[in-house]
């Protein structure tokens, strides 16, 4: 087996990214509840079921916090593969409003299907990147056996070879353009003057649409 934990010293051992990332959770499985609550405040928190999914997910976060010294995580890939849940659930950020609009708005049940419908294939599209990107290099032998190192009993993960092989070999980009950045920026502080009416309109709070 190689001593992947000196060979990726600079993120200190898998035990440490996990437990670190572990704070996306908690503080979105929270905003995910405040927003719940926000949109549905007379509904008691045992009805609100998207309330509830947020504080699961900050209780499973606190939760998950001793696994990786309980069962000693080393460098194998699938450990390295777990910190990546804990990650995305920073996309709550932008589900759970959508999610609250289509749970708890004024708006008609079709435009709210459709919103979700949109929103949820941009999700999937952008996913689908990343699937592709990480077939592509499963499939270019060489590019594999240098992130990936496979020995008799298990396969062994290189973020630094990683690294080097998405952003400076295949020229990946990990986040969106900033064009886009500024064009939804642009969107969401101009409708700020209006948000009263918007927000009547829409029939929740202003928060969730911007």
């Amino acid at each position: 087996m190689r001593n992947l934990d000196s060979i990726n010293s600079s993120a200190k051992s898998t035990r440490f990214i996990f437990t670190l990332s572990l704070i996306i959770p908690l503080i979105m499985g929270y905003g995910a509840w405040a927003l719940a609550i926000g949109a549905a405040s007379e509904q008691p928190l045992h009805g609100n079921y998207l309330g509830l999914f947020g504080l699961g997910i900050s209780s499973a976060a606190i939760i998950a916090l001793p696994i990786p010294y309980i069962f000693h995580w080393n460098w194998e890939a699938k450990y390295f593969g777990a910190s990546m849940l804990s990650l995305s659930s920073a996309s709550i950020l932008g589900i759970y409003p959508v999610l609250c609009i289509a749970q708890y708005s004024s708006l008609p049940i079709f435009f709210r299907l459709i919103f979700v419908f949109l929103e949820f294939m941009l999700i999937i599209r952008w996913c689908l990147r990343f699937v592709n990107i990480y077939d592509f290099i499963y499939c270019d032998k060489s590019l594999f056996n240098h992130i990936y190192t496979e020995d008799s009993s298990a396969v062994y993960y290189s973020q630094q070879a990683d690294k080097k092989v998405i952003e400076k070999s295949l020229k990946f980009e990990q986040f969106p353009h900033s064009k886009y950045f500024i064009l939804t920026s642009l969107v969401a502080f101009s409708l700020i003057p209006f948000a009263t009416p918007v927000s009547k309109f829409v029939g929740v709070p202003f928060i969730h649409i911007f």
